[in-house]
């Protein structure tokens, strides 16, 4: 899934596994901060999303369904 990078505006691909943990924080200036886990390694991310905008992908990107 592709997510918006703050602040640049960038665009961001995430890939979310079955086995990926996250935590979701709010960030600083309306930023929310995504905490990945996969394979051992720590990814933290802020990006323009909210919480409920990045949950609802991940399931659609599990699901093999593109909503965001």
């Amino acid at each position: 899934m592709t997510l918006t990078r703050m602040p640049d505006k960038n665009p961001v691909v995430i890939q979310f596994e079955a086995g990926t943990e996250f935590n979701i924080d709010n960030g600083p200036e309306g930023a929310t901060i995504l905490a990945l886990y996969q394979r051992g390694s720590q990814q933290i991310i802020h990006v323009c999303e909210t919480r409920e905008q990045i949950i609802s992908a991940r399931l659609a990107a599990l699901s093999g369904i593109s909503r965001l």
